[in-house]
């Protein structure tokens, strides 16, 4: 199995920057990263879309997925509006997109406890339509909120949004997932 990791955004685009300056940039490459290792204990083939704090274009992001032959792709991203919002929302573009993009969503709010906001029909968004196999972009939460941005400025929060994130895809591809330890 061969899942295309994309951490948004990087180098000249921080994407969204909270009230305190953390960009989103720098939390889904951390993210994305941890996501990568956990992917790899269950032996699955990744390739990320980037590895280090470097701009990578829309099209070169899908030409990656795409030449490589990846069976999923998965984009991971903060969400930004005032500073009220919170919750998580998972976003595809196809049926496909949408079997693939449940289970990271189910993931990720039951193990963060933050607000389900569904997952979202979005034909609008580059990455979602310009990959040839399922696709999915995770929101993790909001930037924007000044609780959300304190807390993704620690490891343990970026931690435990990666693992979310990594048992949904594997969940999603069929793998017994151990019982947490308690």
């Amino acid at each position: 199995m061969k899942i295309c990791l994309d951490p948004g955004h990087g180098g000249k685009d921080p994407g969204a920057v909270g009230k305190a300056g953390l960009t989103e940039s720098s939390c889904v490459l951390a993210i994305g990263l941890y996501v990568r290792d956990l992917l790899l204990e269950y032996k699955i083939e990744v390739k990320m879309t980037r590895d280090s704090d470097v701009f990578v274009e829309l099209a070169h992001r899908c030409a990656i997925a795409n030449n490589w032959g990846a069976d999923y792709f998965v984009s991971i991203h903060l969400n930004s509006d005032g500073p009220s919002a919170a919750g998580i929302e998972t976003l595809y573009v196809s049926d496909n997109g949408k079997k693939l993009a449940d289970p990271i969503q189910t993931s990720m709010v039951t193990m963060t406890g933050d607000r389900d906001r569904g997952l979202k029909y979005r034909s609008d968004l580059y990455v979602l339509n310009g990959t040839k196999m399922p696709a999915a972009l995770a929101e993790a939460g909001f930037i924007s909120n000044p609780e959300t941005e304190l807390q993704f400025r620690t490891n343990n929060y970026r931690t435990l949004v990666a693992q979310s994130i990594g048992l949904g895809i594997v969940n999603f591809l069929g793998f017994k997932i151990p019982d947490p330890i308690k």
